[in-house]
Formats: C-alpha cells, structure tokens, sequence
C-alpha cells in the first residue's frame, strides 16, 4: 500500500481576492481564522474568501505596507512600515496605535540603533543589521535572546542574565523552540544551552529519512507569531518541534519546490494537516493531505471498476481478471490474459469454496479460485441482472425473467423460486433468516423462502433501485437512482433529504464502516452520514441531516464513481473499504479519516446600507427608508467549501414563537434584504456544524427599522387631534348645514304655512260668506214667505171672494191689489239689486253720486203708496251735495229704509235731511209711524252685526241694508224720533 502523502494544491493571487501577491507573514487567530500580512495591507482568509484591511477602512491606518507580523500571546500585532501597529482581537482590526502591546522590545524603531528584532527565517534584513548590531530572537513577553558576533546574551526583564560563548556563530540558524535556544549546525547536528552550558540535541522523525538532508543540509523557515519552526530540504519540508530532551521532525509537505515559489513564511495546521505558504511574488498556497488512495491499472482500457471480490486475505479482484495487491499495484490473473471478457464487470459473487460466479448476458458463469480457469456455464432464460451468495453458501440469481434462481451447493443444479420479482437490479440478504431484499428497476420487495411470497414496498413503485443495505433488523437502507436514499424502518418507508447540491438524488451506493457512519458514492463526489443521525431523522427527533463530502482533492483521480453493480462497495476485514470509480478503484481506512467539521463560530464581516458600507455590529439600526441592505457572513472552514452553507431566517421580534422559514443564504455568503416596514427584526443566521444532536451554530443579529414621522407617538396625538378638530369642525359645518336646512325647510314651512292661512283664511272667509249668504238666504226665504206670501194669499182671497160690489168696494179691492203689486214689485228690485252685489266680484266702483236726485227718485217710488196711505214725503237735501259712492248700493240702501220707513207709517210724514260732517255724510231717515221695536233698533246699533243675528221681525230690507253698509262703507244708527216714529242716520264715510 502506498504510504507517501499526497497532497491537494490551491492557489490563491490577487485575481482571488488576495490584496496583493506578497505575503510577508500568517499567523492564525483563536477564532480559527488565518492573518496575513502584505504590502497592500492586512487580510483575513476564512478558506475561501479575503476580507482585506488597510487604509480603505481602517481609521487611522495611514500605510497599507505591512512589514512584520510579531507575536503575541493575547492578540495579533502587525506592524507597517511606517511603524504603526495594528493589533487584532475578535478576528477585526481594533486598534491602530504606535506603542506594541506585549513584546515591546520586538518593535523595530528606526531611531533605536542598539539591535535588530528578527522577523523570522528568512528574513532579508537580519544578516545585514548582524554586522552592525545584535540581532534580538524572542523568547517570552519579557525576555530573549541577542546574538552579536559569537556571544548570545540572555535579557530577561531588560537586564542580562547570562552570556553563551559560540564561536563561529552562524545566526542564520537560531532559533527559539519551547522557550529554548537551538542552533542547527551545517553539519546536521542540533545544539542547545542550559543556560550558558552547551548540550546536544538529538534529532529523530522523518527528516533523518530525507536523502537530501546529508547532500544539501537544511533551510530553517521560522514563524515567530505562531511559534512554528520548520526545516527544508530537497522539496520536502518537516516542522521540529520539542520533545522532551530532543527536537522531532515530522514530514508535513513533500515536492514542493519553495525556491521557484519564493516561499517566505509557513504555517502547518497540525490538527487537519494542511500546510500554506506565503510566497513574496505568487501569493498563498494551501496544501491539504490527501486521505484517500486511488489505485490505477497501467494495463490499457482497465481503468474503469465495477463489481470487485476479495482474494485472498486483503486482496482484490475484479470481474475481469485484475488483481490488486497489497501494496496497492494491479497484476492480470491467468484467466485474463486467456479471456479478457470471460466475466462482464457488473456481478461478481464469491461463494463458501471460494469460486466466483458472474455473467456474460444470460450466460451463468463460475470461475475457479484461482481465477484461472471456467468451472461452469448455465445458459439463463434472460439476461442475467445480478448474482449473489447469501450467509448459507446459497447462489441467488436475478435477471429479466419473473422469479428468482438459486443454487443450494449441496444441491445439483439451479432451482427457480416463483416470487413476483423481475428486471433485477440488486439482491441483499435480510437479518431475518429466509428474507430477501430484491431491488428492481421498479421498486424494492421482500421475498419470503422458501414460499417466494412477495411483499412490495409501498412508495418505491417506480424507483430505479441501485443498492440495498441491511443495517439492523427492521432497518434498510435503499439507493436510488435520481431519487435519492430512503431508509426503510420499523415498516415505515422515509426518504432522506438530499445535499443542497442534490449530488445523491443518484446514489449508487451505501455501506457503513465499523465506526457507525455510511459513505455514500455517487457522480459527483462521496458522503458520508451518521448512522445514528439518519435514525433520528427518521423518528422525527432531527429537522435536519449533515453530509460530510468529500471531493477529488482529498486523493479521488475523480468525483464519479460507479454504481448499478453488485457489490457496489468492498469492506475488508480489517475495516479498509474499496469502493469502484470511473478512473481507478478508492481504497482507504475510515478509522484515518479526518472529517474537518464546519464548527468555527459565524462572523459578520460588513453591512452595506443602500450600497454604503457600515460598521459590522450585532445590534444594526436602520433608517425608514432604506432600499437594500446586505450584510456579509464568513465562517474559517479550510476543507471543502461545500461542508459549510449558510441558512437564515428573518423574523420579527413580537412572532418569535412562530415557526421560522430558513432559506439558504447566497453564494457569495451575503444576505440581502428589501426596505421593511418598521419595527425590531432578527435575522438568524444558521450553520450545520457536523454530526450529533447539537449540529447548529447561530448567530442572531438584531435590526431595528426606524419609525417614519407619520409612526411616531407624537405624530398619532396630532393626527388625533387634527381629526378631532376635523370632527368638531365637521360636526359644525353639519350642525350649520343642518340649521340653514332648518332655517330653510322654516321658510318652506312658513311660506307654505301663510299660503296655507292664506288659503284658510280665504276658505274661511268663503265658509263665513257662505254661512252668511246661507243665513241671508234663510232670511230672505223668510221675508220671502213673509213678504211676498202674504200679499199673495191677501189678493187671492180677495179675488176669490165674489160677494164683494159695489164701486167703493172695487176701488179698494183695487188700491189693495196695487199696494200688494207693488210691494212685491219693489221687493223683487231689492233682491236683483242684492243678487247683482252678491254674485259682483273685485272691487266695487264708487262715483261721485248727487244726493238729492237719488233721493227724490227713490221717493217718487214710493209716492203712490204715500199718498194712498196719506203720508207727506219730505225732502231737506241741497241740490249741490255729492259723495264719492257706489250710486247702485246706495239706491238699494235708501230704497229699503224709505220702504221701511212708509210701511210703519199709516198717517204722517216721512223726511229726508243731510248733515254734512268732517268724516262724511249723515242721511237722517225719520217717520211718524208706530215706531221700531226695541230689538231690531238694538241689532241695528250693533255695529258687529252684518245682517246676521236679527230677530224674525226684522224685513228683509234692513237685513240688505245690513249687508250693504260695509260695502259703501257706511254705518246705520236707529233711534226714535221725537214727537214718535223712528230715525234711521245713515252715516256715509270719506275714504281715506
């Protein structure tokens, strides 16, 4: 087996992300991160990426050369080459000052001429200042050591404590290991002093080895900030180290030429041997040991393994005839060089005598022990799938056809096994006796013997199956092809989450080592899974599986390795597992195997706010209108870059409790985030570290977004106050909205009111008119009945009464008849008269009437009567006097009281005087009858009464005149006259 390390080589230049390609010194921080000093400044390197400080984003710092990297036991000190100091705590540059904190007399200062502080080996200026001065190798935070010439003086706490005589002193080969001083002679001899007593120092490891180390002796290569010392010889270089009374050499780095990469500074990660160099003009290299071994065939076209069958103890063959030894070389077997396709490279099985049994086609082939020759052909009825030897010896069989072959050894020839099985593609015995697991291009079974009852499992119907391993009872684990691994357990079928890259959606293969971890093989590379993790899963107990991965830079000549074989895999006795690849067969030891878990801390490097970098702080306060933001994350991981992936949540700080959506954070290792709405935020930022029940680091990193004006309290109070405003503002406006409405609808109301007492008045006035003339009519129906009745039954009784002769008696029958006649005559006048001025609308005209001629002809009316009744009609009235009248009313006035007057009177007179008056005129109306009764002169006097309210004794001609006085504006007094008889003043008023 081949034993050399071999080592996998990154390089990294400033098209990388280096700040420049001259790396003075490296040193690492306790965080895990790796510190290195150029002369564009101080960058730290996480694995992948190189978060760079210098005078860009460093406060103070003035020069970006960086000179020298000093120890420290606290911290990190790099000086410039201005001699400003930066120091380093927290994996960030803290501090930029002039004064060194801690190893103060290691600071170079221009004006101090007493010695030279070394920078470490090599060191350009050391030889140099060694003529001049004494050269200053540091041993603690208080003391070291100066060499000058042949004397090395020890200081401790500025006073010299002893002196060491060493002539011929080479100072190019000190150095301090384990707070000791050694000096590597040219000869190869090691020596050291006890105080000022020389010892030698045995040298032992791997460097007494190298053939160069006698031909061309040692360079020494010395870190002072790590404490790490180094010897190069011939390609190879070996870190020394204290041990006890001597000083070991252990190989950390073979065939790497440091003189044609100018290597200037080293630092060996011991725990996962990975070596980097600092080289003054090509930048870093990083060199990592590879822990797997790939083992090729010089033969032509035997570069490619499928199926492979241990021989002998810890050999192995392959299907085609190839053995592969030991010592890890491949050497053809007889029956290879006779038949180079006697076996098709996809089954091999090895029973219990030690044949081996395969296929070509449908063709059943065994070969002897040996591999030299063919024991037997069986001709199949289909092509062959795979073949497999169980526990018991028994040979199984699967191909095309339905059903299982198998061949008991103890028994001759192959027997079939009707199960419900066809199109083979792997056999694997259960845990269970009389158990097997069958994989089908369309799904997985369990076959029960020696019944060949069939079980199909559930959910794999259409699964291409590539693998089946029986962990444990009840636990089975199945491959698939493009659907990734299930795990089948306690009847109950899970499917495993799959890498974020989805390289095992093909998984050809899955096989456990003695330590409870599966590897897994697929195109892409090969994993490796706790066992106990899956179950966990399984049982709902994990959210999430780590997959360690392991690529072609751990020792694969490729990442694709083969599968749709039987056996997929090949586990020794010792442990050791082969496993087939495109190109050679991968053999290695899982108890070597260093997984570089991902368990450093997360850092937040920058924060960038609206493309304006920001201090990198765990408490971030955002402004309201903020557009993008992002921050950066970094975590040291130096193994494969697809071990570590990042995941965050956001959410906010009042829905902790809520369940948290993770997304996987981008590739470049950066979150981004939209403008939010205010409030406190936290953004969880999550990292699978490794295998086991605690598998996540997180860091929780608080936002809070500020509130815009219109989210401030006091802006709510004036908006609740502008709106109460508003509100009683509106509510006014309403109120007077509601009042003009009022005010306008009273209007309404109002107007509509008086029309309507307008209209009421008016029906008033026609019920009051209509009342009076249905009380007038009443009266005038009884004066009618009085007046006109009367008369009539008089002149029909007198007509009717023929005893009556005479002259005398005819001419009275004659003056009756023409006082009736005429009664009735002038009675009807009256009533057309009152019918005309009832019926008259609007106003009345008036006229300017002559008194004396309207009297004289209302009294001419009634002269016969008069004088038939011998009454002497008299008329005092001056021919001049006039009045503003309706002419018409007034006759009917004067026409009813002459009329009045002369039928109360039998004998007498009747006169007619006038008054004249300032406020009008009087017509005095009297008689010498039998006078007015007491009653009517009282209605009469009565100025409210209008023709309404009289006594049944009343004419109708008073109850005209009543109606009439108004109309002519006029007033009627009755009263008696002296001497007897009545005296009606009629009172004419002026208008105006």
């Amino acid at each position: 087996m081949d034993t050399v390390p071999h080592y996998f080589i990154r390089h990294f230049t400033d098209e990388d992300g280096l700040p420049q390609n001259s790396v003075k010194g490296m040193v690492p921080d306790t965080n895990g991160f790796l510190w290195l000093a150029t002369e564009n400044g101080l960058s730290r390197f996480d694995g992948n990426y190189f978060f760079n400080f210098n005078v860009d984003n460093v406060p103070g710092l003035k020069s970006s050369r960086m000179g020298r990297v000093y120890p420290n036991d606290t911290a990190i000190t790099v000086e410039t080459d201005i001699e400003e100091i930066l120091t380093v705590t927290g994996s960030k540059v803290t501090r930029v000052g002039k004064e060194m904190p801690g190893y103060a007399y290691q600071q170079y200062l221009a004006k101090k001429n007493d010695y030279y502080p070394i920078r470490g080996w090599p060191d350009d200026y050391a030889e140099q200042f060694a003529a001049i001065r004494p050269v200053v190798f540091p041993n603690s935070n208080e003391s070291y050591f100066a060499a000058y010439g042949d004397t090395i003086s020890f200081v401790k706490n500025g006073r010299e404590a002893y002196r060491i005589i060493q002539p011929d002193l080479d100072l190019m080969r000190l150095f301090v290991c384990g707070h000791q001083l050694y000096y590597f002679t040219s000869s190869g001899q090691i020596l050291s002093w006890k105080k000022d007593r020389q010892v030698k120092v045995s040298l032992v490891g791997d460097l007494l080895s190298d053939s160069s180390f006698n031909k061309s002796g040692v360079e020494l290569l010395w870190n002072l900030a790590a404490h790490q010392v180094f010897a190069y010889t011939g390609g190879n270089c070996y870190q020394l180290q204290q041990e006890g009374e001597h000083i070991r050499s252990a190989v950390v780095l073979r065939g790497f030429d440091f003189h044609e990469t100018y290597i200037k500074s080293i630092y060996y990660d011991v725990v996962n041997s990975r070596v980097f160099l600092g080289s003054s003009t090509k930048g870093l290299y990083v060199c990592t040991r590879q822990q797997f071994t790939s083992h090729k065939s010089d033969i032509p076209d035997t570069r490619v393994f499928y199926a492979q069958a241990p021989f002998g103890k810890n050999e192995i063959v392959t299907a085609s005839g190839l053995l592969l030894d030991v010592h890890g070389k491949f050497s053809p077997l007889p029956l290879w060089f006779n038949n180079k396709n006697v076996l098709e490279k996809f089954t091999l099985a090895r029973d219990k005598q030690g044949r081996y049994w395969g296929r070509e086609q449908a063709m059943l082939i065994s070969v002897s022990a040996d591999f030299s020759k063919v024991m037997s052909k069986v001709k199949m009825p289909d092509a062959i799938g795979q073949v497999y030897v169980d526990a018991g010896g028994t040979l199984w069989v699967g191909g095309k056809y339905r059903g299982l072959y198998y061949l008991k050894m103890t028994a001759p020839g192959l027997q079939l096994l009707s199960a419900g099985v066809e199109d083979v593609t792997y056999i694997k015995e259960g845990q269970i006796q009389g158990v097997l697991w069958i994989g089908t291009h369309k799904g997985l079974y369990r076959v029960h013997q020696p019944s060949g009852s069939t079980d199909t499992i559930k959910g794999l119907e259409q699964g291409n199956i590539r693998s089946i391993y029986v962990a444990r009872q009840g636990e089975v684990w199945i491959s698939t092809y493009n659907k990734g691994i299930f795990l089948y357990r306690n009847e109950r079928l899970t499917a495993l989450p799959l890498d974020r890259q989805g390289y095992m959606s093909s998984t050809h293969c899955i096989i456990e080592d003695d330590y409870g971890y599966c590897w897994l093989t697929t195109n892409k590379g090969l994993f490796c899974v706790r066992r106990q993790d899956a179950l966990d899963f399984t049982d709902g107990k994990k959210a999430d599986l780590f997959y360690y991965y392991f690529g072609k830079d751990q020792g694969f000549n490729t990442n694709e390795f083969n599968g749709g074989c039987e056996p997929c895999a090949l586990k020794f006795e010792n442990g050791d597992i082969s496993l087939p690849s495109l190109d050679g067969l991968v053999h290695y030891t899982p108890a070597s195997i260093q997984m570089e878990m991902p368990d450093k801390g997360i850092f937040v490097d920058w924060i960038e706010r609206d493309l304006k970098l920001t201090d990198a702080v765990d408490n971030i306060e955002l402004p309201h209108n903020f557009k993008t933001f992002r921050l950066h994350v970094s975590s040291p991981y130096f193994g494969d870059p697809r071990n570590l992936y990042f995941n965050y949540c956001l959410e906010e700080s009042d829905k902790a409790g809520e369940k948290k959506i993770w997304l996987p954070v981008n590739s470049d290792r950066t979150v981004i985030l939209s403008s939010l709405p205010s409030g406190d935020y936290r953004i969880h930022i999550r990292k699978l570290k490794g295998f086991g029940k605690d598998q996540y680091i997180e860091k929780v990193i608080d936002i809070h977004v500020a509130e815009a004006f219109y989210e401030k309290n006091w802006f709510r109070v004036l908006v609740l106050i502008v709106l109460i405003c508003l509100i009683v503002l509106f509510y006014k406006m309403r109120v007077r909205h509601i009042e003009d409405q009022n005010k306008l609808l009273e209007l309404k109301v109002f107007n509509r009111t008086r029309k309507l007492q307008e209209t009421m008045a008016t029906l008033q006035e026609s019920d009051e008119q209509i009342r009076k003339q249905s009380l007038m009519h009443k009266h005038l129906l009884t004066a009618i009945t009085h007046d006109i009745k009367t008369p009539l039954r008089f002149l029909l009784m007198v007509n009717k009464e023929e005893s009556l002769s005479g002259k005398r008696q005819e001419e009275e029958v004659a003056a009756v008849t023409y006082e009736s006649l005429y009664r009735m005559h002038h009675l009807v006048d009256n009533l057309i008269h009152y019918m005309r001025t009832t019926f008259q609308t609007g106003a009345f005209t008036q006229d300017s009437v002559y008194l004396l001629p309207l009297v004289e002809e209302k009294m001419a009316i009634f002269k016969p009567v008069s004088d038939a009744k011998g009454i002497q009609l008299a008329c005092h009235i001056p021919p001049e006097m006039t009045i503003a009248v309706n002419k018409l009313l007034l006759a009917v006035v004067l026409h009813n009281l002459l009329d009045n007057a002369v039928k109360y009177t039998s004998h007498g007179s009747v006169e007619i005087t006038v008054e004249e008056m300032a406020t009008g005129v009087i017509i005095n109306i009297s008689d010498s009858g039998i006078g007015m009764p007491q009653a009517v002169r009282d209605w009469i006097n009565r100025p409210e009464n209008d023709g309404t309210g009289h006594s049944h004794s009343t004419g109708i001609g008073l109850i005209l005149v009543k109606e009439l006085l108004p109309v002519i504006n006029a007033t009627l007094r009755a009263g008696s006259r002296a001497g007897g008889g009545t005296m009606l003043s009629l009172q004419l008023h002026y208008n105006g």
